[in-house]
């Protein structure tokens, strides 16, 4: 019998592809000690840069069933946040002390001309709906997805009839400062700010929206996960796609969008969700992987960023802990650009908790 090559079949890819190493436990310079932030599980989990000039980090969740408060916060880390780092997207984001919340559109989807945002008051109790002109019309069938720099909002709105995106960017009192609509993008899966300008994931497809001018676009093998499984990140001149169902990382050239590395891990079963941060030329990823038995393991893995430097092989694997199924975790990157910060839900020996830990990996 005629055995094919692995290239000439993409049916054998997964055949093809490297076993994952072995996780092991982290060594004291790699994770240090679980710090528990509170004894519940909260369904929604975010991390943000403290308002105004304090740049560290406040733990927001939503609050348990039948207290008068929607989020927690509970409470800010030692370390510090790197000037200027704005979070992943998403539908809550943080600015001048207030949580903003982007809706769910209603049922049926209707066209619009405005976007609603919810504004939370200081104590997170009670919201107040506040609308932002769009630039044109718009059917919402998703959220908005929103980031801050803790100044400014910078949002990203899905048009999924007009097959269109609109990018806003607002300052802290949601008044529009500049507006644009991308064609051909309404089925955007991740979003970033970043200096002067917007990139947006969809599928294959990478977009750089300039403030003036055409949109630069580029291009990644197709996706092996959803938008959870996926990262969308700046380190110096490189825009980062991170894919954890498909385990690899493009390099692209943050203003021409073409390729300048790529990196490979592996994982075990099935990704559930990817979350990862830059430090000073290393990228640091957290996958929540689902085995056989249906048990989710938390996983780190630290890749290096230097495109002059040749992987010796698969990165290792650091067992981070284990959780429900649906455990939610967070990755932030610290002002000393060592190490991250992890957050996250899981089960405790006294019962579900919110925990913080430091990795360097």
């Amino acid at each position: 019998m005629r055995y094919l090559p692995c290239f000439a079949a993409l049916l054998l890819l997964a055949a093809c592809q490297k076993a994952a190493p072995p996780a092991r436990l982290p060594t004291p310079q790699e994770a240090s000690p679980e710090q528990v932030v509170v004894h519940y599980a909260p369904s929604r989990l975010r991390v943000f840069p403290a308002a105004g000039s304090d740049p560290h980090y406040v733990l927001w969740a939503s609050e348990r069933p039948g207290l008068p408060a929607v989020f927690r916060p509970l409470g800010t880390t030692e370390q510090r946040s790197p000037t200027g780092f704005v979070p992943r997207a998403g539908e809550l984001t943080f600015v001048d002390g207030r949580i903003i919340e982007a809706p769910l559109p209603g049922s049926p989807a209707k066209t619009e001309r405005e976007l609603p945002l919810l504004v939370y008051d200081r104590d997170a109790k009670t919201a107040t709906q506040q609308t932002v002109t769009l630039p044109g019309p718009c059917t919402l069938r998703e959220r908005a997805l929103l980031q801050s720099d803790g100044q400014q909002v910078f949002v990203l709105v899905r048009c999924a009839v007009e097959d269109q995106a609109m990018v806003l960017r607002l300052d802290a009192a949601l008044a529009v400062r500049a507006a644009r609509t991308v064609e051909g993008a309404g089925a955007v899966e991740l979003f970033l700010h970043h200096g002067d300008s917007d990139y947006l994931l969809q599928a294959r497809q990478v977009l750089r929206v300039p403030p003036q001018g055409l949109a630069v676009i580029g291009s990644v093998p197709p996706p092996g996960g959803d938008a959870e499984t996926r990262e969308l990140l700046v380190s110096g001149e490189l825009l980062l796609v991170v894919d954890g169902a498909a385990g690899r990382v493009i390099g692209m050239d943050r203003q021409s969008m073409g390729w300048r590395l790529e990196k490979r891990f592996a994982f075990e079963g099935s990704v559930q969700r990817l979350r990862a941060a830059v430090t000073a030329k290393r990228l640091q990823l957290v996958v929540a992987e689902r085995g056989e038995l249906q048990k989710t393991e938390l996983i780190g893995i630290g890749l290096s960023l230097d495109p002059g430097k040749r992987d010796s092989g698969l990165p290792q694997r650091l067992l981070l802990g284990a959780g429900p199924a649906h455990s939610d975790h967070e990755l932030l990157p610290l002002a000393s650009g060592e190490g991250v910060v992890l957050v996250r839900t899981h089960d405790g020996n006294t019962g579900p908790l919110v925990a913080l830990s430091y990795l360097q990996m």
